[in-house]
């Protein structure tokens, strides 16, 4: 499967295919938090050094409603290979040492352009090692770009990426982001950007050495988050070049991710071992694994975005590291509950609780504490943070966790509905704004709301609506209850 991950990751597993639904004309398409700017010698590279001649006659870009994205410029008959991108010329977390361990090198600086980085290794200490994933990847981005050693053969693609990345963690004042106002994403985006502010500190030599700006590595670092995949057992990130063009459809995306372990199911490898004999052993297209773009299992009509799913996640991830909110996403949630106690608490204020004992019911439970690979199965330790403690007691807009009933039914509490009721209305009394006023903002011509207010207000307005459901059943069972009475 390939999805997107709450971290602003994806998974892509070898061998298998992501969801693929059947495509509706009325699709939502959400875009990359990135510029507008256009990028027109990408797909011409990739065509070159992925030897697929017939690349440009899929596929182009385009500058949409929604940014730039890929097009398709004829019909993708379903399943059709869009384009295969080896994995020499994915820009890797990690490589095989040959000790059977991973090292922090991608496997375009080995095998494309054997780039040792002598001199960096040397400056490399403890610190470096206990860095984030995205730091250090956005160093060695940026020094590919610097040309360190020699021109890496990824600049296009380097140069093809956009000039900046709008994300709360890292571009967002403090005012926007607790514009938010919840606490848990803010403390989130508050540890990612200390995280990067040590990164920083910790990286200054290296980005003297190239010249570069503790801002050269923010954009780095926010191009990577909003843009890696996470492959493997090892979780290892990846980002893939023309991939990365994809937005997100929120349903029926048009196409998936897929990787393949034989070149010859690779368009433009066979083609090229037709004519030519291959010599280079280090040759682009004589990769074992490539990653491809593929259409959905309806296809792609001509002049349709390609498009990709990015998960079935709430909006926090997408909010922290992609700057974006999916509108009327299906998938949002809210954490309701701290623990078992803090249910306990609201049962015994609406005087329902029928446990004398919160020991007793703890006992009684079979909840275990590591739910989380259960939930996402990755391991990814941004998604890790961001999502572990909203795997239980949560409510969506589709209803709530499996782990609110069991709490309510071994705490004795019959009916779990005023539980949920009541601590739903208590979180949207909480907030210092109504989803109408919220909604309103949104929807004026106020030049004074800047692109970071509309994601922050956006973000607060879908945890509104999802704690709105449960109230609006409570005042439907309420009204129902008031017309029985007076009928009587």
């Amino acid at each position: 499967r390939a999805s997107m991950s709450p971290a602003g990751t994806s998974v892509a597993c070898a061998g298998t295919a992501c969801r693929s639904r059947s495509v509706s004309p009325r699709r939502t398409v959400v875009p990359r938090a990135s510029t507008s700017d256009t990028a027109p010698s990408l797909l011409p590279w990739l065509a070159t050094v992925t030897k697929d001649a017939g690349l440009e006659s899929r596929v182009g870009l385009a500058n949409g409603p929604h940014g730039r994205c890929l097009v398709a410029l004829r019909q993708l008959t379903p399943d059709e290979v869009i384009f295969s991108v080896p994995f020499s010329l994915v820009f890797r977390e990690h490589e095989r040492n040959g000790k059977g361990g991973w090292s922090r090198k991608g496997s375009h600086e080995s095998s494309i352009d054997a780039q040792t980085n002598d001199a960096n290794d040397l400056q490399k200490n403890d610190d470096e090692n206990d860095l984030p994933w995205s730091a250090s990847m956005a160093m060695r981005l940026l020094e590919a770009r610097a040309g360190v050693d020699k021109p890496s053969v990824l600049l296009p693609w380097i140069q093809s990426l956009p000039k900046f990345v709008p994300t709360p963690p890292l571009t967002f004042t403090d005012f926007d982001l607790r514009k938010c106002e919840d606490e848990a994403a803010i403390g989130e985006a508050l540890s990612v950007k200390t995280a990067h502010e040590r990164a920083v500190t910790i990286l200054q030599k290296r980005l003297k050495n190239i010249n570069a700006t503790p801002e050269d590595l923010r954009w780095a670092t926010g191009v990577l988050h909003s843009r890696c995949f996470v492959y493997g057992d090892y979780g290892e990130h990846l980002a893939v070049p023309g991939v990365d063009m994809c937005n997100h459809a929120l349903e029926n995306p048009t196409a998936y991710v897929q990787i393949v372990s034989s070149p010859e199911t690779c368009q433009g490898s066979v083609a090229t071992r037709e004519i030519a004999e291959v010599t280079n052993e280090n040759d682009a297209t004589t990769s074992e694994q490539f990653f491809q773009l593929r259409a959905s299992d309806a296809g792609v009509e001509a002049g349709d975005e390609v498009c990709i799913s990015y998960g079935d996640w709430p909006n926090d991830p997408f909010f922290l590291y992609f700057g974006f909110v999916p509108d009327q996403n299906p998938n949002d949630a809210v954490f309701l509950f701290e623990n078992v106690a803090d249910i306990k608490r609201v049962g015994e204020a609406l005087g329902v609780l029928g446990k004398d004992s919160l020991d007793e019911a703890l006992g009684e439970m079979d909840i275990s504490d590591d739910v989380y690979d259960d939930v996402s199965g990755t391991t990814d330790e941004n998604v890790r943070s961001t999502q572990s403690k909203r795997n239980l007691y949560r409510l969506t807009r589709s209803g709530i966790d499996q782990s609110i009933l069991d709490a309510c039914q071994q705490l004795g509490i019959n009916d779990w509905r005023p539980v949920v009721e009541h601590r739903c209305l208590h979180m949207l009394r909480a907030f210092p704004t109504t989803l109408k006023e919220d909604r309103q903002m949104l929807n004026s011509d106020d030049e004074k709301l800047s692109d970071d207010d509309r994601t922050a207000v956006s973000y607060r307005v879908s945890k509104k609506e999802v704690l709105l459901g449960p109230v609006a059943q409570l005042r439907q069972r309420e009204a129902q209850q008031r017309a029985a009475s007076e009928a009587e």
